[in-house]
């Protein structure tokens, strides 16, 4: 039964995702509400600033990731377009408030840096060239051409993915609070994982309902997902700012706890498969 445009409940009673509220109510701007004083006489680390840096580059890379999934068909389902623009939006403005961080601890603006003085020092570095990744690596005219192929059951393959970049940068989030013990930045973190917590809660309703309502999608996901360059975005950057990324997230014991957690969360949506899950979490720990 269809209640408006985009809220619906399904035959087993539970309301949707109000895709129509969200689009209302995403937030812009959030640089008033970002408490910056401490870091005057408190700075964050170089690590956190890094961190920082990588997270920020990730959440602006979104325009990029859209425009290579409206190439295919999940653009013609008007639902879920409309979550991704609004989607987007916030993403940016996540970045922006991370900008805004960075700024407050006179770090120097421009892409996340490779050298050891990662704050002040821009490198582009070398990319990975992992021959897992390589479909990644292709542009939105072969995508577009490819997609004409797959049809919808790709669009089972964007929420998936889109729900495990949520899970895995909400672990580095945490990760960053954990190590840089600055209540502002806790703060603002804060802020931001409220934010992205409604995109985990849209990703991963039309991922299992779309996941469970054809074994195409099933074949496609355990057949894409594995090969994807984990976080979205991060294919772009150099492969040291990638492998800090994952020693400074998942490194050690206890990031090795939060990519166990992870592979759990995607062993667990329906028909993906406990090895395909394995491979995603051996892949975030260095």
């Amino acid at each position: 039964m269809t209640m408006n445009d985009n809220t619906t409940v399904p035959s087993n009673g539970a309301q949707r995702f109000d895709v129509r509220a969200f689009t209302r109510t995403a937030h812009g701007n959030m640089r008033e509400e970002i408490e910056t004083a401490e870091y005057a006489g408190r700075p964050l680390s170089s690590d956190v600033l890094r961190m920082l840096r990588f997270l920020r580059d990730l959440e602006a890379s979104t325009m990029q990731h859209l425009r290579n999934v409206l190439v295919t068909a999940t653009h013609k389902d008007a639902r879920i377009t409309a979550f991704l623009v609004s989607w987007a939006f916030e993403k940016f403005w996540i970045a922006d408030a991370l900008e805004n961080v960075l700024e407050a601890n006179g770090a120097a603006s421009g892409p996340a840096a490779t050298g050891p003085d990662a704050t002040a020092t821009r490198v582009s570095g070398e990319k990975r060239h992992d021959r897992v990744e390589a479909p990644d690596r292709h542009g939105p005219v072969w995508r577009a051409i490819a997609a004409i192929q797959i049809g919808t059951p790709i669009i089972a393959v964007h929420m998936a993915s889109g729900l495990i970049d949520e899970w895995i940068t909400r672990a580095a989030y945490e990760r960053v609070v954990e190590v840089a013990e600055s209540p502002a930045l806790t703060t603002t973190v804060a802020k931001l994982l409220e934010l992205k917590a409604r995109h985990s809660v849209f990703f991963e309703e039309e991922a299992r309902r779309r996941l469970s309502s054809t074994p195409r999608a099933v074949r496609l996901a355990n057949r894409t997902l594995g090969r994807m360059a984990w976080p979205l975005g991060s294919i772009s950057m150099a492969a040291e700012a990638r492998t800090f990324f994952e020693q400074f997230s998942f490194g050690e014991a206890e990031g090795a706890a939060r990519a166990t957690r992870i592979e759990r969360g995607i062993a667990s949506l329906p028909g993906v498969g406990a090895s395909v899950a394995a491979q995603i979490r051996e892949r975030l720990i260095p």
